[in-house]
This record gives structure tokens, sequence and C-alpha cells, in this order.
């Protein structure tokens, strides 16, 4: 077992830590944004649009490790760019269930940032257990009809498309391209915590035609590549976290209280090392997620993939909000202002958290998939 970075890796890593230096960090109060797309963009001519894609549709071939090691870059921004929901999970779809001609027109375009897919698929009432979908999906002739909503779709407005989720009249669960403006189609863009956007869509009577349906696609091939989004979630946290661990504890050495300064009171060190306990913990389950994602790969046992990503979740998303609400209760009131950048982590984590689901709902799913224990086995 190999836990060091390969040179590549590491390459990636330091060129993506500049770059989040340089370009990917919020603007304060004050500051001028970059221009809307102009950081995707730089991030397509970086090449990490494209490092997950196969090579056979342009791609880099690369996998979840090295998604893990950009993602924990872009953390430290923190970068909200459509990167896991477009890149890792809409591009893993089409590149693992599309049809030769899907993954012509849309692979490409989303390497080189002319494009935006991402998923859509959470239901109000069902969350983000994409097997109870209600939305239907009717056939129609040589197409179909999509009827239902879809509550909210994370960077859903700088989309041009969307790969919805519906349910077959035969009751499987199948997965569609819609693409913007398409008729029946209602969008309804709102602000999320992060910034980074999303919107509703109201699907009435949405007719496409079978050339749209992934052919591939099936609730086993969405739980793969979300997967690999969870983890990757995971490594963009443990980034967040370990910028926010350094940010505050520098933050309690300058600022000084009744004659000295705020780290010399044993009762907030133990909460800074408590910090980076938490830290450190969400690194190594992180890790350990990893390996077992490559496991799982070379030996096909999805419920081992699914039950490592879940436990992942559920652990570094509770570590990553209690990180960033201490760090915003150690800066005190200074901690919510645009003046600092430490209540911008605290957002993504809680954006994260909708865009992926809670910790409550990823242990719901590890309890789930547990192993029945051996006969005659102690509890």
């Amino acid at each position: 077992m190999n836990l060091q970075l390969t040179s590549e890796q590491q390459m990636l890593r330091e060129s993506a830590v500049r770059w989040v230096a340089e370009r990917g960090r919020p603007a304060h109060a004050g500051e001028a944004q970059p221009p809307a797309g102009e950081r995707w963009r730089e991030m397509a001519d970086m090449g990490w649009l494209a490092m997950t894609l196969p090579e056979r549709d342009g791609g880099l071939g690369q996998g979840v490790a090295e998604t893990c090691v950009l993602a924990e870059a872009l953390g430290a921004g923190p970068v909200v760019e459509p990167f896991l929901p477009a890149a890792v999970m809409a591009g893993g779809l089409l590149a693992d269930a599309g049809s030769d001609a899907q993954r012509e027109r849309w692979l490409g375009a989303l390497a080189s940032g002319e494009a935006v897919v991402v998923p859509a698929t959470i239901e109000r009432g069902t969350g983000h257990d994409v097997s109870r979908t209600a939305t239907s999906a009717t056939r129609d002739g040589g197409g179909w009809l999509l009827e239902g909503d879809k509550s909210m779709v994370p960077s859903g407005p700088a989309a041009q498309a969307w790969i919805v989720s519906a349910r077959t009249s035969e009751g499987e669960i199948a997965f569609f391209l819609v693409e913007r403006g398409a008729a029946g189609v209602a969008t309804r863009d709102f602000p999320s915590v992060d910034g980074a956007g999303a919107c509703s869509l109201a699907l009435r009577g949405v007719r496409v035609d079978d050339s749209a349906r992934l052919p591939g696609a099936s609730l086993e091939s969405f739980q793969r590549v979300l997967d690999h989004a969870l983890v990757a979630a995971c490594a963009e946290s443990v980034g967040a976290m370990d910028t926010l661990v350094k940010a505050t504890v520098d933050y309690t050495k300058q600022r000084n209280q009744f004659g000295r300064p705020l780290s010399a009171n044993q009762v907030l060190r133990h909460r800074m090392a408590d910090m980076s306990i938490h830290a450190e913990e969400a690194r190594s389950i992180t890790l350990g997620a990893v390996l077992a994602l490559q496991d799982a790969e070379r030996t096909g046992d999805a419920q081992s993939r699914s039950r490592a990503a879940a436990a992942a979740r559920a652990k570094v998303g509770l570590g990553a909000r209690r990180v960033a609400e201490e760090a915003v209760q150690l800066h005190g009131g200074m901690g919510v202002t645009d003046e600092l950048t430490i209540g911008v982590y605290m957002r993504r984590q809680m954006a994260l958290d909708a865009m992926f689901g809670p910790a409550e709902w990823h242990l719901r799913r590890h309890a789930q998939m547990r192993r029945p224990l051996a006969a005659g086995s102690e509890n």
C-alpha cells in the first residue's frame, strides 16, 4: 500500500495550489470578482476538466486519487466553480453510460470549458435518494415525455443541459439529457449559500427524442459516479479544514485581549487542537476511501465502494462543519464579515451538504448497506 503521492500527482498538487493562491481565493469586501466563467476557462486550460475523462474521449484518463488531489487544492480557495457536479458527475456519467453521439457532442465541450452539464436529480420529498425519483418518463412514439420537478440543481443556472433522472413505466430509473430552452422546461434561478447558484426545474410534458436517453445509465452507474464525487467532496473539505485551522491559529496569535494574545488561553488552545484533530481524521478517512474505491474498481465490489464513500462523507461532513463553525467563533464577529473569508468556507460546507446530502443521510445509507453479522458472531 503506497500512501505517497506520485511525481505526477505532486506536480498536479503544486500547480493547483499555486493557481488557487493566485486566482482561486474569494474576493474580499470591495475587491472586484473575476468575470463570470473566466476561472472555469482557466481550469479547462490547465486540463483539469478533462482529467477524469477517458482517453478515448479526449480526456486524460486519471482516477479518483488525482481527482482528490485537485479537489483538496480547490477546497483551500474555496473554488465554487462546478468541478464536482459537471466534471466529476456529469462528465463521469456521460463517459460511462452515454452513447457515442452524446459523448462526442458533450465531453469535448465539457473538457474545453465551452459547455456545462450538471445532474438534476434532487426532488422535494425524496431528497438525495435517486431510487425514489418521482419524475416520470412515458413513451411517446419514438421519444419520451418527461413530467416532474427538480427542486434544486446545483450550478444549474450555468448549465447548457441537465442530466435528468426519471422513472419509466417499467419502474426503471433512466437518465435523459435535457437541453436549456427545450419546450416545457421552466427554470427558476436562485442564489446558493456559497455563491455558486442553483435552480429548480419544472418539467411539463417535455418531449425528448430517444437519443436523449443515456443508454447505459442506471442506478448502479449513477451511484458509481456519485461515490467518486462524494470522496472528492471529502477531499475538498479537507483542503478547507486545513486552511481554516491555519487561519485560526494565526489569528489568535495576532489578536490581543486583556494584554495578551488569544492563543495564550488554554481553553482556546484546546478548541484549536480539536479542530486540528478533526482535520487529520478527515484526511485519513478520505485517503482510506480513495484506497477503497480503487480496490472496488479492481474487484467490482460496488457495495464496498458505496459503504466507504458514505462513511467518509458522513465523518468528513460533520468534521468540516465543526471546524468551520469553530473558526467563525474563534474569529469573533469578524468571522462572519466580508472583511475575512472565514465565513465563506462555512457556507461552502453547507452547500456541499445541500449538494450531496447531510451526514445523517450518509449514515443511514451506510447502515442500510451493512453486511449481516456472520452466524454465531457476537454483537
